[in-house]
């Protein structure tokens, strides 16, 4: 598996990675400000050309115009506001298609060169297929917010987001089945335990969509209870009573804080499963980021909520949750890994 073959492979992966890393921040701050309803249509072609002349922004702010969240919220919006918001959700586009390039081209070269390892094939159509997805799910989830309300719905956001972590955790999975280095075989004793950690995290990063999208969060600025209570008010309100699960903001608010917790517990049993199997150097390192990252996180989610959420806050908090998932899916796959395959 040392070949230079591997080697080409596992570069085009790297920078997938990287830029699935980055798509992910871009798409945080176009949510965070409000930018994400601002291109109205979607044209996969012609829509990666930039309004340049006076008219064409004038047209394009025209098409805005009849959104109901210009008339519901931005009607005072001016053109150079409005040129603000656009250009995040084009560049969260563009991007996207940038993507899709450096996904395609590189992938057709090594075809061609007979330099794409066969073992990988499953892996990188399930990539390709799941970025395929995302754009089509892009589309849907900015859909769901031109008619009839003013954001998108919290279930298309839960999808395209969480549908961007598994393209970014399955390129990882690839990555470490195709290297050597890195390993270390005392990892394979914590499985069982990384296994329910990332079942975990993934969740608690699909249900932080939720409460993004519904803006639950901004409910409560206190911490640890919800202003003056230990839970909030009208949490179970809903009849019947698991739709506050998907529906009341309190409740939703509420299980994301709490789960938390849960994850807490996780981290310190999988801290002390790793440590009792003496996992080498690099692990250790590796293992103490994670648990800044995951100290951080709370950090930063206390830090929101007193504060009301600002946008740099939430970003950051969404960013580290890449830190927390790339370490973790890491260390996962280097626990499922073949021994036949070291």
């Amino acid at each position: 598996m040392k070949t230079n073959k591997i080697n080409l492979f596992s570069i085009w992966l790297h920078i997938l990675g990287l830029l699935v890393i980055s798509i992910i921040i871009i798409g945080g701050y176009t949510r965070i400000s409000d930018s994400g309803l601002s291109i109205t249509e979607w044209e996969p072609i012609s829509g990666i050309l930039y309004p340049l002349s006076n008219q064409s922004w004038l047209n394009e702010f025209a098409k805005y115009k009849l959104t109901d969240e210009f008339k519901l919220i931005n009607s005072n919006m001016t053109l150079n506001e409005f040129k603000f918001i656009y250009f995040w959700e084009w560049f969260h586009r563009f991007f996207a298609r940038l993507i899709g390039i450096i996904f395609l081209i590189p992938l057709f070269i090594m075809i061609l060169k007979k330099q794409l390892p066969k073992k990988f094939t499953a892996h990188v159509s399930i990539i390709g297929f799941l970025l395929a997805i995302q754009a089509i799910v892009g589309w849907y989830m900015v859909k769901s917010g031109l008619v009839d309300r003013v954001d998108v719905s919290h279930y298309r956001l839960s999808v395209h987001l969480i549908n961007a972590f598994l393209i970014l955790g399955i390129i990882i999975f690839t990555i470490v089945s195709s290297l050597d280095k890195f390993y270390d075989v005392r990892i394979k004793k914590s499985k069982n335990i990384l296994i329910l950690f990332s079942i975990f995290l993934f969740f608690q990063i699909f249900y932080g969509a939720f409460v993004s999208g519904t803006h639950s969060g901004l409910l409560s600025n206190t911490w640890p209870n919800y202003n003056g209570k230990l839970i909030p008010d009208n949490a179970l309100d809903l009849i019947p009573v698991w739709m506050n699960f998907f529906e009341n903001k309190n409740f939703i608010l509420f299980f994301h804080r709490s789960f938390a917790f849960v994850l807490l517990a996780l981290m310190l049993v999988l801290n002390l499963k790793m440590l009792k199997n003496k996992i080498q150097g690099s692990s250790k390192f590796l293992l103490f980021i994670l648990n800044l990252s995951f100290l951080l996180q709370i950090l930063l989610g206390i830090f929101m909520t007193f504060q009301n959420i600002p946008w740099y806050a939430a970003l950051a908090h969404q960013g580290n949750s890449i830190i927390l998932f790339t370490i973790t899916i890491f260390f996962l796959s280097q626990s499922l890994k073949k021994l036949d395959s070291i």
